[in-house]
């Protein structure tokens, strides 16, 4: 190359960096979902889409016909009227059998959650009509891990691409259960009691996956053990990811919502009231004010 030309790349780099068109690199890397394969229609029929404003957010798992659990982090600082929950979802720009998107009547975070290190990143949603139960929509059972299982399934809509979207399709994958969180949290951020460390270098959740699943097959039955809450990137050579353990909120969740029904058809009184017990950290549809927080 000679000296003109290597005199006019440079003029127009330094074009492109005054006018904002080249910026600093942005790492998409830790936007994707490494190892993952297509989920199948009914599948997973207790996984539930959060959408904000329309689109989807973050996962979530169906508890019982008028409740879904999340993370705190995904409904932290919005409103009702904001949120909606789509069950029996497998495409997210297809409409699948038994798809329902239901309203959000109020949701509660736990009282001790810290938006900062994420501890106790857990939060119950009510939805304003209770969930129709069919072949493709089931809630699911919860309980502690089973740490003699060397793994567990994740299933989200984690982003995939660089541009960092969400996967338009429900995704899993099977994911290490790990050891290694408190050589790469601080202890602020990382508590094995209420925390679940699972991942590796080539799998991993990403955006879009907080509040989704990680479950584990037990006597042939999909157990919820966990909720995605954090991680420090997704892609190769990234720390393994924490999940919220759901063994520790078994009152907490009982309390907010009661316990669950044994049999999957049994049908929910279809009026919703407001809790009549004081709710810390409760925001419900009614109370929401005119200007929206943004």
């Amino acid at each position: 190359m000679g000296c003109k030309s290597i005199m006019e790349t440079v003029s127009l780099l330094l074009l492109c960096l005054s006018v904002g068109v080249i910026s600093v690199p942005i790492d998409f890397g830790n936007q994707r979902i490494m190892g993952g394969i297509q989920a199948s229609s009914g599948e997973f029929p207790y996984v539930v889409s959060v959408m904000y404003n329309g689109q989807h957010h973050c996962g979530g798992f169906i508890y019982n016909l008028q409740w879904v659990i999340t993370a705190a982090s995904c409904v932290y600082g919005k409103y009702p009227s904001q949120l909606k929950v789509t069950v029996g979802q497998l495409s997210l720009n297809n409409v699948d059998p038994g798809e329902e998107i239901i309203n959000v009547f109020s949701f509660r975070t736990f009282n001790a959650y810290d938006p900062v290190t994420k501890s106790n990143d857990i939060a119950m949603i009510e939805l304003a009509t209770p969930i129709t139960i069919g072949p493709y929509v089931k809630w699911a059972i919860y309980d502690e891990i089973d740490e003699s299982v060397p793994y567990g399934t994740f299933i989200g809509w984690g982003a995939t691409q660089n541009e960092g979207l969400p996967s338009l399709n429900l995704r899993k994958a099977n994911l290490a259960i790990s050891t290694d969180c408190p050589t790469y949290y601080a202890s602020s951020e990382f508590n094995y009691n209420t925390m679940i460390c699972a991942g590796d270098a080539n799998i991993s959740p990403c955006v879009y996956d907080e509040g989704s699943p990680f479950v584990q097959k037990i006597s042939n039955q999909d157990v919820v053990v966990g909720i995605m809450s954090k991680n420090q990137g997704c892609g190769t050579n990234f720390p393994p990811s924490v999940f919220t353990r759901l063994s520790v909120f078994y009152s907490w969740i009982q309390n907010q919502a009661g316990i669950q029904p044994t049999n999957p058809t049994t049908i929910l009184p279809t009026t919703i009231t407001a809790p009549t017990a004081p709710c810390i950290n409760c925001v419900t549809a009614r109370y929401e004010p005119e200007i929206p927080y943004q």
